[in-house]
């Protein structure tokens, strides 16, 4: 399109109003002027208008670029969000996340969520969904269920390395009850909740698995520097933690006059020197 001030607010009250649901932005080249969409259905509806000619009174050629052309576009599967849920919530807490998504649609058990930014990606990933504060989803990477083929199409199915690669994408809980974060590798948290730098399941590093520049059959363990990855069931930090006695504690801030609330522990101490009272300090 010709570029021009005026063209420029003729362009933007079309687009008005064809009453775009997600936001825009109009843009000057040299070679005319660029209109962004950040959904794609925006941009159909303005195409399908047919009169851009007589808006512009004059000729206007239309160059589409599509985020379907674009090197990055990935996607991430949102896990156990239930099926009482629409779509269309899912959008809007995405949109409320400041995600910019492409498509959003239901695959089984998972919500399969095109993402088109890498940091969205990234964070989507390492947050979850957050469902409006009532729950948060935590996401994979589509690409391990595809088993690393970069295929975008079809439906979702397991790939040949699917063991290993779940393993190294997701926050990880076998048999043995102890959780570990995908992001960091620590224990006992998950990595909607991880403020831990990020370490590389494969070999310790501070970067993701997936620009790891170590091969896959020769991983280093973070935690006890043995030739497996960090989520790998034997590793021997893992068993001690598998074998050890949880306790559970109880913090409280109540207090009521001079005293703290008795627990369990001082009840019992109490209970043992009552023959042997205590001498005050203030008598």
């Amino acid at each position: 399109m010709p570029g021009g001030e005026l063209l420029r607010s003729n362009l933007e009250e079309v687009i008005r109003a064809s009453d775009p649901l997600a936001a825009w932005h109009v843009s000057e080249t040299p070679c005319g002027l660029i209109a962004a969409f950040t959904r794609e259905a925006d941009a159909e509806k303005l195409l399908q208008r047919g009169d851009l000619a007589r808006v512009f009174e004059g000729p206007v050629q239309v160059a589409r670029f599509s985020a379907k052309d674009s090197r990055y576009r990935q996607a991430v599967l949102l896990r156990d969000v239930p099926w009482a849920i629409p779509l269309q919530d899912i959008n809007s807490a995405l949109t409320k996340q400041g995600i910019v998504t492409g498509s959003v649609e239901r695959w089984r058990q998972y919500i399969r969520v095109e993402v088109l930014d890498a940091g969205h990606y990234e964070l989507l990933l390492r947050q979850g969904l957050d469902f409006f504060g009532a729950a948060r989803f935590s996401a994979i990477p589509e690409r391990w269920w595809r088993g690393g083929n970069g295929n975008a199409s079809g439906p979702l199915q397991a790939g040949p390395g699917i063991v290993n690669n779940f393993l190294e994408t997701s926050n990880f809980q076998t048999g043995d009850g102890v959780l570990q974060c995908y992001r960091c590798q620590g224990f006992w948290h998950m990595a909607a909740n991880c403020r831990h730098l990020p370490r590389c399941v494969r070999c310790g590093e501070p970067h993701s698995v997936e620009f790891c520049p170590r091969p896959r059959n020769n991983p280093i363990c973070c935690h006890c520097s043995g030739p497996h990855h960090a989520g790998y069931r034997q590793c021997p930090v893992r068993q001690q933690l598998s074998n050890a006695t949880p306790i559970s504690i109880t913090l409280s801030t109540t207090r009521i006059g001079n005293q703290c609330p008795l627990n369990t522990a001082s009840k019992t101490n109490a209970s043992a020197h009552e023959q042997q009272p205590l001498k005050s300090s203030q008598s």
